[in-house]
C-alpha cells in the first residue's frame, strides 16, 4: 500500500516567467534559466525584453524565372540582383535589365572606385565585370575568382580554378590592372588540412580570408608598394559560406563547421552554443546555401534544416543583448541577403526579392509564431502538482489569433490544448485568465506550456499556480 508524505508548506505555488534569456538548446532544458525558451519562431527583439512577433516581408518588383544568385548594393543608390542569367537594378517598384551572364551560378560583389563608383561582379566562371551605373565593362585582366572584396587600396579575389588557395590582388587603387610587377602580386593561403578559400571580406585594418576550417588576416604595411603580410588566425575556425559573412557594428559575424562566430580585432569567439539544437540539425549537403543579413546590431542568421535544400529557419542575434531568438522558420525559399542604406532585403530561389523587417505580414500572409517554455517543476521534483491556473500580459490586437497548449512532461510528448481565446480587440496591453482543468491536463512531475497563433503579438509575462500534490514513497 502506497504511503504519502504530507507536504509540510502552503501547497498552492505561484511561479512567473517572461523570456528575456532567448532561446536555449545547448543544454538540458532543466538546468536553463526559467526565463529561456527552448523552442518556437517568430520573434525578434525590436520589443526587448517583451517578446514580440518580428515583422513580416514584401515583395519589391516583380519575380524573374530562375534562382536569386546575387543580392547586393551598388554604392548606395541601387539594390542589385542577379537571376539566372539576368543582371537588373531595382528602380522602385521595378527591375531594369543591366546585363546577361553565360553562366547561371552564385556571384560575388563588391564596390570599388573604377574612374567613378563601380560594382565589381565574379563568379568562378564568367569573365570578371563591373557596373558604373550605366554600363558593364569586363576586367580581363582579373582572375576568375569566386570570392571578391575590396579596401580602399586594392580589390581582392580567391576561389581561381587550379589554386583556390591562392589571393589575388590587383595594382594600387587599379582594379583594371592585375599585373604590375611589383605592385599586383598574389598570396597563397597554405594551410595542413589543405582546401581552397571559401570567403573574403575587407574587415577592420585587413582582409580577412576564409578556409572551412581555418581563417588568416592578410595585412598592408602601409603604402602602395607590394608589401603585404598573411597571418593565419586559427586552424579549428572557418566559413562555410560566403553569402554569411556580414557586418554588424564593429563586429564581423559568419557561420562555421560547427558554429557561429563574432570576429573583431584579430580574434573570434563563438556564439552559437544556445542555437546548438538548430546547427546540429543543418543538412550538410545543402550548407553553402545559407545566407545571412544584418542591421547595425543584429545578426539574422538563415540555415537550411532537416531535408531542406535551401533555408527554412532563421535565428537572429543581438550583440548589445547576447541573445538568440528564432526569426522565423518559414522561409519558403529564400537564399540570398543584403543591406541598402539600412534597409534589409532578401532573395528566393524563385526569382522574387523581399524587403525584410517591413510589414506585419509576409507578403500579405499572417506571420506564425509560438514559444515554448522551459519544464518547470515548481522546485520539488519529486511530487506531482496541479496546475490550474495561468495568466497571460500581452498584447493581442484585432486579427491575431492564440492558443495555449500545456504538456505534463519535460519534452512536450503531448500537447493539451486548452479551451481559450483571450483574444480582443485592444490598442493596449491585456491581462488574460486562464483555468486549466485537471481532467484535460493530468497530475505530473513537471510541465511546460506553449503560447501560439499567427499576426501580431507581444507577451510580457506568464504566471502559473500549480498545487503540490503530497509525496508518495
Amino acid at each position: 500500500m502506497a504511503l504519502w508524505q504530507s507536504w509540510p508548506r502552503n501547497a498552492d505555488k505561484r511561479s512567473a516567467n517572461n523570456f528575456t534569456k532567448g532561446i536555449d538548446t545547448g543544454e538540458s532544458p532543466f538546468f536553463i534559466d526559467d526565463n529561456s525558451l527552448v523552442d518556437g519562431y517568430g520573434w525578434d527583439m525590436d520589443d526587448y525584453p517583451a517578446l514580440k512577433v518580428r515583422k513580416g516581408r514584401t515583395e519589391i518588383g516583380t519575380s524573374v524565372n530562375g534562382r536569386t544568385m546575387l543580392l547586393t548594393n551598388f554604392n548606395t543608390t541601387h539594390l542589385v540582383r542577379k537571376v539566372g542569367l539576368i543582371l537588373q537594378f531595382n528602380a522602385g517598384s521595378t527591375w531594369v535589365d543591366i546585363a546577361t551572364t553565360s553562366i547561371a551560378t552564385d556571384t560575388d560583389a563588391t564596390n570599388f572606385d573604377i574612374r567613378g563608383p563601380a560594382l565589381i561582379l565574379t563568379d568562378g566562371n564568367n569573365t570578371p565585370s563591373y557596373w558604373n551605373g550605366v554600363t558593364m565593362t569586363n576586367l580581363s585582366q582579373m582572375p576568375k575568382g569566386k570570392y571578391v572584396t575590396a579596401d580602399n587600396l586594392r580589390v581582392y579575389t580567391a576561389g581561381v580554378d587550379g589554386s583556390s588557395d591562392t589571393l589575388y590582388y590587383c595594382a594600387f587603387q587599379d582594379a583594371t590592372n592585375w599585373t604590375a610587377t611589383n605592385n599586383a602580386g598574389a598570396v597563397q593561403y597554405y594551410t595542413a588540412n589543405g582546401g581552397g578559400i571559401t570567403a573574403l571580406r575587407a574587415f577592420g585594418v585587413g582582409v580577412w580570408v576564409f578556409k572551412k576550417d581555418s581563417f588568416a588576416i592578410l595585412y598592408h604595411t602601409g603604402d602602395s608598394r607590394l608589401a603585404y603580410r598573411l597571418q593565419p588566425q586559427s586552424d579549428n575556425i572557418g566559413c562555410v559560406s560566403f553569402k554569411t559573412l556580414v557586418e554588424v557594428g564593429p563586429f564581423l559575424f559568419w557561420l562555421g563547421m560547427d558554429d557561429v562566430y563574432i570576429g573583431g580585432g584579430d580574434a573570434a569567439k563563438q556564439i552559437g552554443q544556445p542555437i546548438r539544437r538548430y546547427l546540429n540539425n543543418i543538412n550538410r549537403n545543402a550548407i553553402a546555401t545559407s545566407f545571412a543579413f544584418g542591421t547595425n546590431r543584429r545578426y539574422y542568421l538563415c540555415i537550411p534544416t532537416g531535408s531542406n535544400t535551401y533555408p527554412d529557419t532563421c535565428l537572429v542575434y543581438d550583440y548589445v543583448f547576447k541573445q538568440w531568438y528564432p526569426y522565423s522558420n518559414t522561409l519558403n525559399g529564400l537564399c540570398y541577403g543584403a543591406s541598402l542604406n539600412g534597409v534589409n532585403y532578401a532573395g528566393d530561389s524563385s526569382g522574387r526579392t523581399f524587403k525584410m523587417n517591413d510589414g506585419d505580414t509576409d507578403n500579405g500572409a499572417p506571420i506564425p509564431w509560438r514559444v515554448q517554455s522551459r519544464p518547470f517543476d515548481d522546485g520539488v521534483k519529486e511530487a506531482h502538482k496541479e496546475l490550474w491556473e495561468m495568466h497571460l500580459q500581452g498584447y493581442f490586437p484585432s486579427g491575431t489569433t492564440l492558443g495555449v497548449d500545456i504538456a505534463p512532461d519535460d519534452i512536450g510528448t503531448t500537447w493539451y490544448p486548452i479551451s481559450y481565446d483571450p483574444t480582443a480587440v485592444s490598442a493596449a496591453t491585456q491581462n488574460k485568465n486562464l483555468i486549466v482543468p485537471l481532467d484535460t491536463v493530468p497530475l505530473c512531475n513537471f510541465y511546460s506550456y506553449r503560447i501560439s497563433g499567427t499576426g501580431p503579438a507581444t507577451i510580457q509575462e506568464v504566471q502559473r499556480y500549480a498545487r503540490i500534490q503530497p509525496v508518495q514513497y
